[in-house]
């Protein structure tokens, strides 16, 4: 299997609106790229393992200190339906899958995908390996795109000190500019721990991103028919170089 690295100009095409990446830190993980390709690749993905309900790989490459696997997992979903004229509770089986990237350098791992894949392949990993998995902190990252920000609509600041109030939530348009978010962040010593607006990518692209600082999380909305490597890999590579 090649170790190439994708292009910086390949595209990035999500199955719906955006792509959602899940960055997370881990730690205690004492192995080398090529000995976790191998691991990865024995938990191999099959729809026939527990009647759905199994997670796996279909794919694993190590490409430098990098491990690039495509993750699977199935998920028990509960609907409410008419049985008998009554209404209950009946059992589906959801498919879900995901990119998944360990970096062994950097010591972090990014899941692009849902949530739900996201938190399976973290269990999957610390259950494996033994490695302890947590979501990364994007504070320092989310402060330095939103200060890029060609226009923002909403902003979370949480933590805030003033009297009774924690939490202050503003909506808009182009409001990245308004005093009483500075106030609320210098004065009260809150952050931003979430944010959505519209931010100018290297590509030129001008892309729609939120971020949820606490979860680690993003979502970039494509524009046509993707998103370009590059710019993914640099609004990741602000997010991780900025954590602590």
């Amino acid at each position: 299997m090649s170790s190439k690295k994708p292009s910086k100009f390949q595209l990035i095409k999500p199955r719906g609106m955006g792509l959602s990446v899940h960055l997370f830190r881990h730690s205690g993980l004492q192995t080398t790229s090529t000995k976790l390709a191998s691991l990865l690749r024995g938990i191999s993905y099959s729809s026939k393992k527990k009647k759905g309900l199994a997670s796996g790989f279909t794919s694993v490459k190590a490409s430098g200190d990098i491990v690039i696997g495509e993750f699977i997992s199935g998920f028990r979903v509960p609907v409410l339906a008419y049985k008998a004229g009554e209404l209950t509770s009946v059992h589906y089986v959801s498919v879900d899958r995901g990119t998944v990237l360990v970096k062994l350098d950097r010591e972090t791992i990014e899941v692009r995908g849902s949530r739900r894949i996201a938190n399976k392949f973290s269990r999957l990993l610390e259950d494996t390996t033994g490695a302890k998995v947590t979501p990364l902190s994007l504070n320092g990252g989310a402060k330095k795109l939103y200060d890029r920000a060609t226009d923002v609509a909403s902003v979370l600041v949480t933590d805030v000190e003033k009297g009774n109030l924690t939490h202050a939530e503003f909506r808009g348009s182009g409001i990245q500019s308004e005093e009483e978010i500075g106030l609320y962040t210098r004065r009260y010593k809150g952050h931003i721990s979430r944010f959505r607006g519209t931010f100018s990518y290297p590509s030129g692209a001008i892309l729609t991103t939120s971020v949820n600082a606490e979860s680690g999380s993003l979502m970039i909305y494509r524009v046509g028919d993707g998103i370009l490597q590059r710019d993914l890999d640099w609004v990741i590579d602000l997010m991780e170089s900025a954590a602590p």
